[in-house]
């Protein structure tokens, strides 16, 4: 009796075991995209994690090819797996700020050397989730009989993991929150230790516990890429760091210096001296300039700008400002008359800051009476605001000079057709829409600007579109203003006169000629003329498909305004520019397409790999690959989906990712728990995998309907609906994997570990490949794949043969 309850808490600790590693996994790769994000980009933060969680498959593998010698030695192994996970957790993140592995991903194409150190770091990072993965698939392996609670345990973990980096995104600095998760994994060994060789290990998890503790006190200094904006600011003289502060939101930092001056594509009629600011950085990027400011000023630096243009029209008393970012252009509205501002802004601690540590440089601006602040996505704003309003204000898009494509995989929901649909719905009757940019070369954000409006204002019934339309622009920047009703005479005249006493030129205007297009600044090329007018024209479609760059307006669908890359027109630019500038235009994109073929190629070598040690034949095979392809594929396709349909609905983007993950992962693991109590057979796996791929295909024709119908709900319910709405779903997705799992283990016992490699290698390559498709063919398309591969996993079941009882 006395040996049964000890083999019944050893396996309670190995349940509690497996909970603690997987939450500390997610929430190390939660932290590597948050640190790799702030020191690089997050494209070069995905591709690393990519690699690094094939460590999953590999650890699939591995076990595969020495499943005995592993299984035979388990005791030892799998806590000494657990600390050895948690000690590099701790050590890798610090080493690779080290010049062995110390690279920039912004080089990556013009410097060979870039291509060593990238592989050092995709070692590095991949070897604390291939020994987390190594021990998770060595207990599902061993107690495949009972993999229905050790998969509860190891997704109900996961789930907690994602919420658990969340909480420490606010307690801790991007230093020190590696080495606090890396606690979990040396506990959950410790936990599990049996009697041989505990003295041992446990010196060993002392050891390792104490090294942490000794990293914790001496936090490393990370750096920057060279190349990120912050890098450049504090190259400037006397440049500091004057406010930091880590958070879900990212890292914000606030940079002054003597000679940090900010003015957006300034009037050369401007003579007076522009005053020295701040800027906030975010992750290392520039967010938002924090322009001095008082009630007694008798001149605003905007009023000197294109974006100035929608105050010509006279004066607007109630202005909508989404992204308001660092409230200069609050200042200008207020300076122009406005009574009744909103400011819309998704980060909080950007607010925070201009309410207290920077209200004094600007005269307390966020407290202004006249001014209304909403913590919030804009467009998640525009769906529930009732207001009508003079003049709706977008921020400047783009940078000074131009992009490299940094911003393709944004998601920006803010620049899509529907956005510009919803802003014109809340105008008033004489109401503006005001969008700014800067100019760059080639042309490419102004034409998509161009394109979004054109096909918007033609959707609305627009008869002559270009009778709403006025166009200016500087030496720098370029203006766009849409009014709901047609532009006056007077209109008219107010902005020739604009244009005339501040020297910008009326590109876009009833009347205007081509030389008055060019007037003070000459361009380039003036080609850009000739699309603009063909944008505004029945030429409008021949022109977009015929042009270098992706100038479709983005959509809900395909919300990527900051992808411009066409992949059949590259090697023509490449001709145009030259091999090596080429990347340094869509950088983002070419990285995401590097990415796919680093993970794909590796993928199938670790899935390929074990068939040399198990067989080509026998132990349904085919329905091993085909079933478990399909769940990796289906479960991360809709999981990604979700994540952007429920970010809109939710209006906090870093809250609503972590609900969708955490519900998913815990509703699925609770589904996991439950099919203990199936039977495992053929029926079975038809029921589950129709089941599954029945509710995505439902949900791709209807979710997005039903989330826009109750949009304007209150937060709480919202929440809810969104809990009910994933679990559903994620309940079945939790079955299909430990019921394919004790079939394979009763057909094959040694092809089980392949089957879990499988589908590790198989979920990483889906997490690539659907951002590729969305940003091709659009989210919906991702969900009818992830449809698509629950059903071939259905299918796949026809091929599989049950063993004879």
């Amino acid at each position: 009796m006395f040996g049964v309850n000890k083999i019944d808490f050893y396996h309670i600790r190995l349940i509690l075991a497996v909970a603690m590693l997987s939450s500390a996994i997610v929430s190390y790769e939660i932290q590597l995209i948050h640190f790799f994000t702030i020191v690089q980009w997050h494209h070069f933060a995905y591709m690393v994690i990519s690699i690094a969680l094939l460590g999953f498959g590999a650890s699939g593998t591995v076990i595969s090819i020495f499943r005995k010698w592993l299984l035979k030695r388990t005791d030892t192994l799998l806590p000494l797996l657990m600390i050895c996970s948690g000690l590099f957790m701790s050590v890798a993140v610090r080493l690779s700020r080290s010049e062995m592995f110390l690279f920039d991903s912004y080089t990556l194409f013009v410097d060979r050397f870039q291509y060593l150190q990238l592989l050092l770091t995709y070692l590095l990072f991949s070897l604390p989730f291939f020994l987390g993965a190594l021990a998770i698939g060595l207990i599902f392996v061993k107690k495949v009989s009972d993999i229905g609670t050790y998969y509860f345990s190891d997704l109900v973990g996961a789930g907690i993991g994602g919420a658990m980096a969340i909480l420490l995104f606010w307690k801790f600095s991007p230093q020190e929150i590696p080495s606090i998760i890396a606690f979990l994994p040396i506990l959950a060994g410790i936990i599990i230790l049996r009697k041989k060789a505990r003295l041992i290990l446990i010196s060993f998890a002392i050891g390792c516990l104490s090294l942490i503790v000794y990293h914790l006190h001496r936090p490393f200094d990370f750096s920057h890429s060279q190349f990120k904006g912050v890098s450049y600011a504090l190259n400037l003289p006397e440049a500091k760091i004057t406010y930091e502060k880590s958070s879900p939101y990212g890292l914000i930092q606030v940079v002054s210096s003597p000679v940090l001056r900010y003015a957006p594509g300034l009037s050369l009629t401007h003579h007076d001296a522009v005053a020295p600011g701040s800027v906030i950085f975010y992750n290392g990027d520039w967010y938002a300039s924090i322009q001095p400011w008082s009630k007694k000023d008798t001149s605003h630096l905007l009023n000197y700008t294109t974006m100035s243009l929608p105050y010509a029209f006279g004066h607007r008393n109630s202005v909508l400002l989404l992204d308001a970012h660092g409230g200069l252009e609050i200042s200008h509205a207020l300076f122009n008359g406005a009574q009744q501002i909103t400011a819309v802004e998704p980060n909080e601690i950007v607010i925070s800051l201009l309410k207290h540590e920077y209200a004094p440089i600007t005269d307390s601006l966020f407290y202004h009476p006249n001014l209304q602040t909403h913590v919030l996505e804009s467009r998640t704003f525009l769906s529930q605001t009732q207001e009508k309003y003079d003049l709706i204000q977008l921020p400047l898009l783009g940078n000074f000079g131009g992009t490299v494509g940094l911003n393709a995989l944004n998601e920006t929901n803010l620049l899509t057709k529907e956005a510009f649909s919803e802003m014109w719905n809340n105008l008033n009757p004489n109401g503006l829409i005001a969008i700014s940019s800067w100019m760059d070369y080639p042309h490419r954000m102004p034409l998509k600007s161009a394109a979004t409006i054109s096909e918007s204002l033609e959707s609305f019934g627009i008869a002559h579109p270009l009778n709403h339309i006025a166009m200016i622009k500087s030496w720098g920047t370029i203006t766009f203003v849409v009014k709901r009703r047609s532009l006056t005479p007077t209109d008219i005249n107010s902005i020739q006169s604009f244009c005339h006493q501040y020297e910008f030129d009326p590109v876009m205007l009833p009347g205007a000629v081509l030389k008055d297009k060019a007037q003070y600044h000459t361009m380039e090329d003036e080609n850009f003329f000739y699309y603009l007018d063909g944008i505004f024209s029945s030429k409008r479609e021949k022109i977009i498909d015929a042009y270098d760059f992706n100038i479709q307006p983005a959509t809900d669908n395909k919300p990527y305004f900051f992808q411009f890359l066409r992949w059949k027109k590259l090697s023509g630019i490449a001709k145009q520019i030259g091999q090596a500038s080429t990347p340094f235009l869509e950088l983002g994109y070419l990285i995401a397409g590097v990415t796919f073929i680093q993970v794909i190629t590796l993928a199938l070598f670790l899935i390929i790999l074990p068939l040399f040690r198990l067989g080509w034949k026998g132990g349904n095979k085919a329905w091993v690959l085909l079933y478990f392809c399909g769940l990796g594929f289906g479960y991360m396709f809709l999981e990604i989906v979700f994540i952007k349909h429920f970010v809109l609905y939710l209006g906090h983007p870093i809250y609503s990712a972590a609900i969708v993950i955490s519900i998913m992962l815990i509703s699925s693991g609770i589904g996991s728990y439950f099919s203990s109590r199936l039977r495992t057979h053929r029926k079975t796996l038809l029921k589950i995998t129709g089941i599954v791929a029945v509710f995505i295909l439902f949900y791709a024709f209807f979710i997005g309907p039903f989330l826009s119908s109750t949009v304007g709900l209150h937060i709480s319910t919202k929440i809810g609906l969104t809990c009910a709405l994933i679990a559903l779903p994620s309940f079945f997705m939790g079955m299909p994997f430990p019921i394919g799992l004790k079939a394979v283990n009763i057909i094959s016992t040694s092809d089980v570990p392949w089957a879990w490699g499988i589908n590790g290698c198989v979920s990483v390559v889906s997490t690539t490949l659907a951002v590729i498709i969305a940003v091709e063919f659009g989210f919906t398309v991702v969900m009818l794949f992830s449809a698509a591969a629950y059903t071939i996993a259905f299918l796949s079941n026809f091929l599989f043969i049950e063993k004879p009882r």
